[in-house]
C-alpha cells in the first residue's frame, strides 16, 4: 500500500500588496465622509442660529391683564350683537305689520342676545288686529314661540289704539 501524503498546513499566508483601485476607493470614501461631516456641522450651526433667533423673538406667556379681559368681554358682546339675524328679523316684523289688514305699527324691538329672545312693542287699531298680528308672527320662520305678554288700550289717544308687548325667540 502506498503511504498517505503528508498534509502541510501554512497558518501564515502570503502577504499581497493592496491593489491601486482599492486604495483609490478608500480615499474617495474618506473624502465623502469628510464632506458629509462638514455639511452636517454647517446645518447644526444654522439650526442653532435659528433657535437662538426664535428664543429672542418669542415672548413668554403672560397672564391677561384686567384691561385685556375687559376688552375680550366687550368683543364677545359685540360678536353676540352681530350674530343677531337683524335683516331677517326686521323684515319679518315689518312684513307681519303690513300683512295685518287693520294696520299694526311697530314701536320697538329690544333684543336679548344672551337668551336669543326679542321683545316687541307694537300698536294696533283694536285688540282683534293685535291678536291677528300675534297669530301672523306665530307662523314666522324667523321667530319661535311669539306670545302676547301684555296689552293696554291707550285712553290718552282719541282713537284708543291698543299697545301690545310680545316676546319671542329668534331662530339662527
Amino acid at each position: 500500500m502506498s503511504r498517505p501524503r503528508p498534509v502541510r498546513l501554512d497558518f501564515v499566508g502570503a502577504t499581497h500588496a493592496a491593489p491601486a483601485a482599492g486604495v483609490a476607493l478608500l480615499a474617495a470614501g474618506l473624502a465623502a465622509l469628510a464632506a458629509v461631516a462638514v455639511a452636517f456641522s454647517a446645518q447644526l450651526d444654522a439650526r442653532a442660529g435659528l433657535e437662538a433667533e426664535l428664543a429672542r423673538v418669542a415672548r413668554p406667556h403672560r397672564e391677561p391683564t384686567q384691561a385685556a379681559m375687559k376688552s375680550a368681554e366687550e368683543a364677545a358682546t359685540i360678536e353676540r350683537e352681530l350674530a343677531v339675524p337683524w335683516s331677517a328679523l326686521l323684515a319679518e316684523l315689518e312684513s307681519a305689520s303690513h300683512d295685518s289688514a287693520a294696520g299694526v305699527a311697530l314701536l320697538g324691538v329690544e333684543p336679548d342676545t344672551g337668551k336669543h329672545s326679542v321683545r316687541i312693542t307694537a300698536e294696533a287699531r283694536n285688540l282683534a288686529a293685535a291678536l291677528d298680528y300675534v297669530e301672523r308672527l306665530q307662523q314666522s320662520k324667523v321667530l319661535r314661540y311669539p306670545m302676547l305678554e301684555s296689552h293696554e288700550r291707550r285712553k290718552d289717544d282719541p282713537e284708543h289704539p291698543v299697545r301690545v308687548r310680545l316676546s319671542a325667540e329668534w331662530r339662527t
